[in-house]
């Protein structure tokens, strides 16, 4: 049995171009584990994972790391904390119904219904959904950024 995900763990993802690293940086009693993926790739294991970490993340998701991990789909490295920085559970955003459905903001807690479009700032939150393995490390090699996809 794979041992339990705790907050500020870093896991090792595998992907076709290369190895990237994620930080477990939240849980929450719906959507379960949420990560912050770091851009680039690593030809060695890093000495300090706190230097990795400390990188503006690529992308924020929810993804079902403890699954994952007890299915050997990728591995926790290391436990270091959680940046201040990347402490306060983000803001996310969302549609309803597809193109031309209603907008949405959540903070984790609350949510609130917009009757206007999205700000360019708020078009750089993160997308409120869960991810796959296979979605996770397309992501990570495509360069996915939360302001390039559809809100929905």
């Amino acid at each position: 049995m794979a041992k339990r995900v705790k907050l500020g763990d870093v896991l090792q993802i595998l992907t076709n171009a290369g190895v990237a690293y994620a930080q477990v940086t939240h849980k929450h009693p719906r959507y379960g584990h949420l990560i912050r993926a770091f851009a680039g790739y690593h030809e060695q294991t890093p000495k300090d994972f706190s230097a990795v970490v400390d990188a503006q993340p690529q992308f924020t998701a929810f993804f079902p790391v403890q699954a994952a991990v007890d299915q050997g789909l990728l591995a926790v490295v290391a436990n270091v904390p959680v940046s201040p920085v990347l402490q306060a559970f983000p803001t996310m955003r969302m549609q309803a119904g597809g193109p031309g459905g209603s907008l949405w903001l959540w903070d984790g807690e609350h949510e609130l219904l917009l009757d206007r479009e999205l700000t360019a700032e708020e078009m750089l939150y993160p997308v409120r959904g869960i991810i796959t393995a296979p979605l996770l490390v397309e992501r990570i090699e495509k360069g996915y950024r939360a302001h390039t996809h559809d809100v929905w």
